[in-house]
């Protein structure tokens, strides 16, 4: 028997994004029963919702305590018994449900099945991985390996472990892996990419605030040792100064040389360095069909061949090339753009933009 999916949306407040996310979950195959809870009161936001409503299962809208509690009002109105949830910047890649229905039906003993997610900015230019994620292992327990929006989980096993933690605003999505994790659970990871994430600077992961330090020690403390939960602080903190403090061009020249060696996703390592063949999966939730993509280098010197569908390739400058696509990509379409590497040293990727 096949498995059901309850998606929460909280939102918190208006974003530019959120058309996106919901054309994303109306693109699934198997559709989810979707939770909308709306705290923001923007009538932007009431607006979208309005013109969503067809796929909405359980809307509400007013004041909540904070995200985890309406996640958790939102799966305790839908009936599937597979979870998850987005925030109103997140998007699902087309097949991530069809994906993760396909396992769950061939391994019915998973209890969380997750994969990779792309990373954009605030300009909505593909930026690469989200880097920290891993296959599952016993670093779940000093290290975010899972990217929340690629990650689905039984019903049964959240309500064993005592479910989403309400108090917790940064951490709650860390804290129910690492329960899960304790619990025994079946954790199953796949090498696709299942979402698309924005790491924007004014994102609430991005802050590094007293409240999101002490949600993040106290889950350290409670589950590493001295030296571990030293170099997990250290680490949180690196990652909030190379994605949000330190200059750009200063910021991937440390990471460049830092990530000679580091493991790559789909060919392409933390740094963005394509060092043989890479494979980029692009997708757009825009109206409108998309018929260009621009894809910027560092070090290319015309040493990378890109391919996409046939796409006519045309170079604009150093390091940029455009991909003129003669089939044009539709919302909700996986464009998988190819690139391999001919010289010896590292070409690095540094975006990918529609239009």
């Amino acid at each position: 028997m096949s498995v059901s999916f309850a998606i929460s949306v909280p939102i918190g407040s208006y974003h530019v994004l959120l058309p996106d996310c919901l054309r994303s979950l109306a693109a699934q195959t198997p559709r989810p029963q979707i939770a909308a809870l709306d705290a923001s009161n923007d009538p932007r936001v009431s607006a979208i919702l309005d013109e969503f409503s067809s796929i909405i299962t359980y809307r509400r809208t007013g004041p909540d305590k904070g995200q985890s509690d309406a996640i958790i009002e939102g799966w305790e109105h839908l009936d599937g018994d597979i979870l998850g949830w987005l925030n109103a910047d997140d998007a699902l890649y087309p097949d991530a449900l069809a994906a993760a229905s396909k396992h769950y039906d061939k391994n019915p003993d998973t209890d969380v099945f997750y994969g990779h997610s792309i990373i954009i900015d605030d300009d909505n230019a593909i930026k690469g991985f989200h880097w920290a994620v891993r296959p599952p292992s016993d670093e779940i327990l000093f290290g975010g390996i899972i990217s929340q929006p690629s990650c689905f989980f039984r019903r049964s096993l959240v309500d064993a472990v005592g479910g989403l933690d309400r108090d917790l605003h940064y951490t709650m999505d860390w804290d129910l892996w690492i329960r899960f994790w304790r619990a025994g659970g079946k954790f199953r990871f796949s090498d696709e990419v299942y979402s698309r994430v924005l790491w924007s600077g004014d994102a609430k992961t991005g802050g590094f605030g007293e409240v999101r330090r002490r949600e993040l020690d106290r889950l350290i403390s409670q589950n590493t040792g001295f030296l571990r939960r030293m170099k997990s602080r250290i680490g949180f903190a690196l990652h909030h100064a190379f994605e949000y403090l330190l200059q750009p061009r200063l910021a991937r020249a440390i990471r460049e040389r830092s990530a000679r060696h580091s493991h790559t996703i789909h060919g392409v390592n933390r740094a963005g360095g394509i060092y043989q063949t890479a494979r980029l999966p692009l997708v757009h939730f825009c109206d409108e069909e998309k018929r260009r993509l621009t894809i910027t280098l560092k070090d290319a010197h015309g040493r990378l061949r890109i391919a996409a569908n046939g796409a006519e390739i045309e170079a604009v400058g150093p390091g940029r090339h455009v991909l003129l696509l003669d089939n044009p990509a539709q919302a909700a379409q996986t464009l998988f753009v190819e690139m391999e590497n001919l010289g010896g040293t590292p070409v690095h990727l540094l975006k990918a933009e529609w239009g």
